[in-house]
């Protein structure tokens, strides 16, 4: 119940923060919901994993961490221009790449939810194009980019050991 209390005040707070912000509220609303969504996708591996929600969770965890930390990279590497503003870090999206992983964990691991986990996840890709926060190939390559590194966690390809980032091959 803690987990669904946090969630209702972070959209809450993300509706309260588009009432005022610009002209599309729904795209607005999905863009700002990219954290509730990864923090209930993270709780639902959580509580509804049974024995295994622990080893789960922090697969998820990793998983997300790894995104965020290739993502870091490829932005700083590419440094594509934002449709919006002269800042050179629109490549991949963030947010699409964290909803992708995020969906990926939740489908992985609770098929029945992977409808709803990945139209989620597009819809927040979609916001970001609508603010145009991104193009289409950015939304497209965090896409794949979140699902890829995702899938490597639930599947366990990579495991983070002691000594670092460990490539499993049996496939």
């Amino acid at each position: 119940t803690i987990a669904l209390i946090i969630l209702v005040l972070m959209l809450a707070s993300s509706a309260a923060y588009c009432a005022g912000n610009t002209d599309n509220h729904i795209a607005n609303f999905a863009s700002n919901s990219i954290i509730p969504f990864a923090v209930l996708g993270e709780a639902s591996l959580l509580a509804f994993g049974g024995s295994r929600a622990k080893q789960e969770a922090m697969q998820g965890a990793k998983a997300m961490m790894a995104t965020g930390a290739t993502v870091q990279l490829l932005k700083h590497t590419v440094r594509e221009r934002r449709p919006d503003s002269n800042s050179r870090d629109s490549f991949p999206s963030g947010h699409t790449a964290l909803a992708f992983t995020t969906a990926t964990l939740i489908s992985d691991y609770h098929p029945k939810w992977e409808i709803p986990a990945y139209g989620a996840a597009a819809l927040i890709g979609w916001s970001r194009v609508e603010l145009r926060e991104h193009r289409w190939r950015d939304v497209i390559a965090g896409a794949l980019l979140g699902h890829f590194v995702a899938r490597q966690f639930t599947k366990q390809h990579f495991a983070i050991t002691p000594g670092g980032v460990e490539f499993q091959t049996s496939w």
